[in-house]
């Protein structure tokens, strides 16, 4: 089964269960948490200890090693239950790439004959049209003005003119590049040589998070490069907004492999517990710290062989604030009663 989008995955089925949940939460309403671990990989100690005060307090019936909470504080802690189910993961290769103009669409604009700059209509950065005439020169030969025009439409990205030079025929004057397409060059690592080919999928992120954008890779390079020992590969990206800058370092995930498996769940959802990995299990009235054997894994999901059957409700998000009441129980079991 493959799985959906990896930015929208479940999201309605988690509503759904979050919903239901609630609903037969509100009809017991005597739910409160108990026992211990450390945060999972995706949250930060700091988010954990800011909730940590609004965890409730802890019942003796919650003592067994579960966790209680009520409708109310289900909703309230934002906790999203999903169902464990097959999944078909993006396994790949992470790999470092800088962004470049796309030298399929740019033009080094020169002039036919040997003369002197008498005009500049042009400047660095600037817009121009196909045609557009850019700069005037005085031919040497016949003292006859001559224009010098633009081949192509596009943005003005380097510019080696200056009033009354004498310039030779032939030399890069203007540098016009089309930025609404750039290339995205990757270096492959030689353990990943045999695994990078042309068609596979690529998700290409800026900085933290600022940008990222999806492509397919077009050209792989057939040799290695002798300064780094790394192999060429090449993604083309749509730039309509300008906002992928030529010389932009990005982080390309290569999708390599789409293997399906039977049982994953979110990575989010796993949390350390007296050394064992675990997730929280809702079993009915409760949920359940279970000791999980993981498999493969993906930016989204992780493969279960054992500890959770397909079909069975768990805490895919803000499950630290379960563990949180744990480790509070686990340190005391009579702390927080309420009385």
């Amino acid at each position: 089964m493959k799985s959906p989008d990896p930015f929208s995955v479940r999201l309605g089925r988690a509503l759904r269960i979050a919903l239901a949940l609630a609903f037969t939460l509100a009809l017991h309403p005597a739910w409160s948490p108990a026992h211990g671990a450390e945060e999972a990989p995706d949250h930060d100690d700091h988010d954990e200890a800011a909730h940590d005060e609004t965890i409730p307090d802890h019942d003796d019936e919650g003592s067994g090693g579960v966790v209680h909470l009520t409708g109310k504080q289900l909703v309230d802690f934002g906790v999203v239950v999903d169902v464990a189910g097959p999944v078909e993961l993006s396994l790949g290769a992470l790999l470092p790439g800088e962004v470049k103009l796309n030298r399929e669409r740019m033009a080094h604009v020169s002039p036919r004959y040997d003369g002197i700059v008498t005009d500049i209509s042009a400047r660095l950065g600037d817009s121009v049209q196909a045609g557009q005439v850019l700069a005037v020169l005085e031919s040497n030969t016949t003292l006859a003005p001559f224009e010098v025009s633009s081949p192509i439409e596009g943005t003005i990205v380097d510019f080696h003119i200056t009033m009354g030079e004498s310039v030779e025929a032939g030399r890069y004057l203007f540098i016009v590049a089309d930025l609404t397409e750039v290339w995205v060059d990757l270096d492959i690592f030689q353990k990943d040589l045999g695994r990078v080919e042309k068609g596979q999928s690529v998700s290409v992120v800026a900085g933290r998070d600022e940008l990222i954008a999806g492509g397919t890779i077009d050209y792989v390079g057939p040799v290695v490069r002798e300064d780094t020992r790394t192999g060429l590969a090449r993604v083309t990206l749509a730039n309509p907004d300008g906002k992928w800058k030529a010389g932009m370092f990005v982080t390309c995930r290569v999708t390599t492999d789409t293997p399906a498996v039977p049982v994953a769940i979110r990575r989010s959802a796993t949390q350390k517990v007296g050394g064992r990995t675990v997730a929280f299990v809702w079993t009915g009235d409760e949920f359940e710290p279970r000791a999980l054997t993981l498999g493969r894994m993906d930016a989204h999901f992780v493969e279960v062989l054992s500890g959770i059957d397909s079909g069975e409700r768990y805490v895919s998000e803000r499950s630290f604030l379960l563990k949180a009441q744990l480790e509070k129980a686990s340190i005391d079991p009579h702390a927080g009663h309420n009385h």
